[in-house]
């Protein structure tokens, strides 16, 4: 979500000058998939229109396990989405002191909670009902016994709640398994608001063991989705950041491929995007180390490319922002961004799949002339401020990309030190749309001169890089697209190809 939205609101509502990284992360997280469920922001009105193409996976970033060590500062996470959102947000806890501690805190601050516990008459429920129906209050604490009593279970859904906060959610496996079985039944209750639209569930929890974290998986998320994991402080310092401009980003994502370490994993921003770029993969690459991961997969089908990327040390997969639904691939080594994605955050989230066992790997985003597409598709200034962002990013050569992502997510701590180049600024290795220019430069040189044929012919035969005469076509015909090459149509040199008169910068 736009920086200024929650930047300010911590300021407004909280009087807070500094979020950690992890916390906007969080946050926006939950905000950006309210917006792609059509939940509007408090003041907005509703968008009913359907999600373009990825924006359902972009929805799946409304689940998330968040794990953080106690006095993190998590309770800002979901407090602060509760005063944006239009909806009301349910938050359980496991113990009744935790829910008055936390009722306390919340009036503090000038919240209106209502607590739902047993004991309370029918009175005292209708007075609760009426206060979140009406606005007056937007924040919900409970604890699961409470929540899955049928009186309760089937008030839920008429409460306009979207946004569902388990607090320490190990409690789940540790004592749901043992002696409290009403914590195993906490998916009934998000199952009960799906009348709506899928709710938001965020879980916090400080411990991070895999079963634990398989178990929250189990009894909150369920078989049809999972969630995605973030882990407090988003710098890395055993990723090398890259960015490369080009004009035809499935030749550029296919020589990235050739070149770099595997396990890859490379991002899309639509379901039909990673479909026809594994395809394109497998047959320019004659390998069948490549499949595709998105939301519209079946569950079986989405365990089936799991099981096998996370046991092939050569897999590449191409996938949207649904991967990373509690799959977690330690190894991998690359991750290619084909599109750029809606934000920074967006961008560190899916960049961090690679290298989480700690060793060296690289993170690489593509730019260029498309993106101005994306742009003009852009359904609001902020999001176009957002996407810019990160244009900005990838074009720019002139400092350190880790220091910059960093900056743009307003991380204010140390960098941890660097296990590698920090970036390809930093090596001194980086580099705009090197093909592209050689293609212009030659038409700077020849302009006039030459077919599109006729030049693909000579520049394939003093080309460095590996590209096919088709290679250059299409890039010569994708600059003619993007009005940096024209074909001359005047008798004396038909069909030749010259720069623009005015070509835009690569």
């Amino acid at each position: 979500m736009e920086t200024n939205i929650i930047t300010h609101a911590a300021q407004n509502l909280f009087g807070l000058s500094y979020l950690f990284p992890y916390q906007r992360l969080v946050i926006s997280n939950i905000l950006e998939a309210a917006r792609a469920a059509g939940v509007p922001l408090a003041g907005e009105s509703p968008d009913n229109s359907a999600p373009e193409d990825g924006c359902g996976d972009r929805i799946c970033y409304g689940l998330q396990i968040v794990i953080l060590p106690t006095g993190a500062g998590k309770s800002l996470c979901f407090q602060l989405p509760s005063l944006l959102l239009s909806g009301a947000t349910l938050v359980v806890y496991p113990l009744l002191s935790l829910m008055a501690d936390q009722e306390r805190r919340l009036r503090e601050k000038g919240f209106v909670p209502v607590p739902l516990r047993g004991g309370q008459s029918r009175e005292e429920r209708a007075a609760i009902w009426e206060k979140i129906k009406s606005g007056e209050s937007r924040f919900i604490i409970a604890n699961p016994e409470t929540l899955i009593t049928p009186h309760v279970l089937e008030k839920l859904p008429e409460l306009g709640i979207v946004h569902v906060v388990i607090d320490e959610a190990h409690c789940v496996s540790e004592w749901g398994e043992r002696f409290r079985p009403d914590y195993l039944r906490i998916g009934e209750v998000i199952h009960a608001l799906k009348h709506d639209g899928l709710p938001l569930v965020t879980a916090f929890t400080a411990t991070a063991s895999t079963p634990i974290l398989e178990s929250i998986d189990r009894y909150i998320f369920g078989s049809a989705a999972r969630a995605h994991r973030i882990i407090g402080n988003p710098d890395r310092s055993n990723i090398m950041y890259a960015a490369q401009g080009c004009v035809l980003r499935d030749t550029a994502v296919r020589d990235l491929i050739r070149t770099h370490k595997r396990p890859a994993i490379v991002f899309c921003s639509s379901r039909n995007g990673t479909e026809k770029l594994a395809r394109y993969l497998i047959n320019e690459l004659h390998d069948n180390e490549i499949k595709f991961y998105h939301a519209g997969l079946n569950r079986e089908e989405k365990t089936a490319v799991e099981n096998w990327y996370l046991r092939n040390p050569n897999g590449v997969l191409v996938a949207t922002c649904a991967f990373g639904m509690g799959v977690d691939k330690a190894d991998i080594r690359t991750a290619i961004h084909r599109d750029i994605p809606p934000s920074v955050e967006a961008y560190m989230q899916e960049s961090g799949r690679a290298g989480r066992d700690g060793l060296p790997s690289k993170a690489i985003i593509l730019w260029g002339p498309e993106d101005e597409v994306g742009i003009t598709r852009a359904k609001t200034e902020s999001d176009k401020r957002r996407m810019l962002n990160l244009i900005d990013y990838a074009k720019s050569g002139c400092s350190c990309r880790r220091e910059t992502l960093l900056n743009l997510m307003d991380y204010k701590g140390e960098l941890s030190a660097p296990e590698t180049d920090c970036c390809d600024v930093c090596a001194k290795t980086a580099s705009s749309a090197v093909r592209e220019r050689i293609i212009l430069d030659f038409f700077k040189t020849y302009g006039r001169a030459y077919t599109i044929n006729e030049a693909a012919h000579i520049i394939r035969a003093v080309d460095i890089y590996g590209w096919t005469e088709d290679d250059i076509k299409k890039a010569i015909h994708a600059l003619i697209e993007y009005k940096k090459l024209r074909v001359i149509t005047n008798i004396f040199w038909k069909n030749k190809i010259t720069l623009t008169k005015t070509p835009p910068t690569s």
